[in-house]
């Protein structure tokens, strides 16, 4: 019984530690991950196993293109821990965001989101939206939300 309590704390205090939105985004991994705070940015975590991810990204991928780079920056998160494989996909996709590899799950770990793919907007260094999980129009739902921002 008491392995088990340990177990459910661990998780709940785990959870805590997941960003939410209002959430301030830590100095730590905001230098890790090179925040503009000028920006709006699009936080997209993916990993090449992930089929829905590979779905979404080329659509995130004409967010990036069609958005303006002054005020709006899209940002990947490629969580693979072996690099090569994250490196072949993002190849693959043709991807034009710059890409942040996460080998050591450092940064996803600070963000835990409940699974993939997953897409955050960072404004002034906080968290003020994000969609978990697949999405049909990921790049038209996103836009809505930066524009109303």
């Amino acid at each position: 019984m008491f392995k088990k309590a340990i177990i459910i704390t661990s998780i709940l205090a785990l959870s805590l530690q997941a960003y939410k939105i209002g959430d301030k985004i830590e100095p730590e991994i905001s230098k890790i991950l090179k925040l503009d705070n000028s920006k709006i940015t699009v936080i997209d975590f993916f990993a090449s196993w992930c089929i829905s991810c590979e779905k979404e990204l080329p659509l995130v991928n004409s967010l990036h293109k069609n958005s303006d780079s002054k005020k709006i920056e899209v940002l990947g998160i490629d969580t693979d821990k072996n690099i090569k494989d994250g490196l072949s996909f993002q190849k693959k996709l043709a991807l034009d965001f710059r890409v942040h590899n996460d080998s050591t799950q450092e940064v996803i770990a600070a963000f835990d989101p409940i699974g993939m793919p997953a897409c955050y907007i960072i404004k002034d260094g906080k968290v003020v939206d994000a969609i978990l999980g697949a999405v049909d129009n990921i790049d038209k739902k996103l836009a809505k939300k930066i524009e109303g921002l």
